[in-house]
């Protein structure tokens, strides 16, 4: 019995193996209902920057394991060019909208209901929120500077 219990514990120890646009779809999902209103305000770089912190968050996790090979972010720039094509591709798909090519307001089209069903299916509910609050903290921190450096 011994021997059951350890590899029970093993299994719920083990991370969950998810897609790059699993995590997107399961982040964008734990924002929207976080985010009431189910709209992200901050500009372009600010988002990408708060993209980046969820990313270095991401790495850190005990819970998740996306495989990020193709996630690429240049510090030097504030951007991710993945990040650019995945909300592109989102609002192709009617998930989000945005004025392009400004990110001032982007709206999560996705009911609460949706929302929570992603994140039923992908599952690590709890890590997904955490890494929502990781990404709005960011965009509310550089609200309240002013929107000046976050860095």
């Amino acid at each position: 019995m011994v021997l059951g219990v350890r590899l029970n514990m093993e299994a719920l120890m083990e991370r969950s193996r998810i897609t790059p646009e699993q995590f997107f779809n399961g982040l964008l999902a734990a924002i929207r209902l976080q985010e009431k209103t189910g709209v992200i305000q901050g500009e372009q770089t600010e988002v990408h920057r708060a993209f980046y912190r969820v990313l270095k968050e991401l790495q850190k996790s005990a819970v998740l394991d996306v495989d990020l090979f193709e996630v690429d972010y240049d510090p030097l720039y504030g951007q991710s060019g993945w990040f650019d094509r995945a909300l592109t591709t989102a609002q192709r798909d009617a998930i989000i909208g945005f004025a392009n090519p400004s990110y001032k307001n982007i709206t999560i089209k996705y009911s609460e209901g949706e929302g929570e069903e992603i994140l039923n299916s992908i599952g690590a509910r709890e890590e997904f929120q955490r890494l929502a609050e990781v990404f709005t903290g960011s965009l509310v921190a550089v609200a309240a500077q002013g929107r000046g450096s976050s860095f």
